[in-house]
């Protein structure tokens, strides 16, 4: 939903439609040409000093969100109501000022604008102009700060409707001393739980606190911890999606420990001496991933 409001927020308005048009050739001469990131990637930098819509001065590095306020189309029974909300993307290239001669023999662009970084979007990438960034986006950091505010109104919030539901609990039904322990000693129980699993996870598979999510959800596998070796020179992104970002390269005919497994994108999160990352199955020659859990039980 806050694709489908983002897109209209920007195919509705004429000045923005315009700046979207700019990125249409850009996203085509990418899907065409992909080699251009290599053969220029002197013109990008990990970071770089901007100012977002919000004033701030901060550095945008490669792999921060950026993010854009749309209006959601929201409804509670037959009331219809508008919600602001943050739609983000992820930084994938920034453009170094230093090399913007070069710009031109690399991506088409608005020649009227500067372009300050490219982003994921969908499959492909869109350019993000320094002018529309200082309009339109704000940084990871002012995001940090607005979701911060909304989190303690929101705490607030919750901390007076608890109060009210607990008065009104206590009043209308009276708990015993014993009945109250009980409760308290299941809720430990239920934490100390899922501390446990995230530890275990972290530990035992050097799993992120994204990848944990991952685990929990079932969107991915935890694997046996098999060896497979990889059929060609490979690179190591950081999610198992092919826009993720590359933390390094594994050569071809090399022995890699197989960690997780991600059905939906055929990625197996891999490690490789001090190397940790997702590859594509594809990379990999009989790649074999036995469900941890379900070995545990067939135990």
């Amino acid at each position: 939903m806050k694709e489908i409001n983002f897109i209209y927020s920007i195919l509705s308005n004429p000045d923005k439609r315009k700046w979207y048009n700019s990125t249409i050739s850009t996203q085509q001469e990418h899907q065409e040409e992909e080699q251009y990131s290599y053969s220029y990637s002197f013109i990008f930098c990990d970071e770089l000093e901007v100012i977002d819509s919000a004033g701030k001065n901060t550095k945008l590095k490669v792999g921060d969100g950026i993010f854009y306020l749309v209006d959601i189309d929201k409804s509670i029974i037959t009331w219809k109501y508008k919600s602001k909300e943050y739609f983000n993307l992820i930084v994938k290239n920034i453009f170094d000022p230093k090399q913007k001669e070069f710009f031109a023999k690399a991506v088409k662009f608005d020649f009227n604008k500067t372009p300050l970084c490219t982003a994921h979007w969908g499959n492909s990438e869109m350019i993000i102009y320094k002018e529309d960034f200082e309009g339109y986006w704000i940084s990871q950091d002012s995001y940090a700060k607005i979701d911060n505010r909304k989190g303690i109104v929101t705490g607030v919030i919750i901390l007076i409707l608890f109060c009210f539901g607990a008065y009104y609990l206590y009043s209308k039904f009276s708990l015993s001393s014993e009945r109250v322990e009980y409760l308290k000693t299941k809720e430990f129980e239920n934490s100390q739980i899922v501390t446990d699993n995230k530890k275990y996870y972290a530990e035992e598979y050097f799993a992120t606190e994204l990848e944990v999510s991952y685990i929990l959800s079932d969107f991915c596998t935890t694997c046996t911890k098999e060896t497979a070796k990889t059929k060609r020179n490979v690179d190591v992104l950081n999610v198992p999606d092919k826009l993720g970002i590359v933390k390094g390269e594994i050569p071809e005919g090399t022995n890699v420990l197989v960690l997780l497994y991600c059905p939906t994108k055929n990625g197996y999160k891999i490690k490789y001496n001090d190397l940790l990352g997702w590859v594509p199955g594809s990379s990999l020659e009989n790649p074999k991933c036995k469900d941890e859990s379900t070995e545990d039980e067939q135990k």
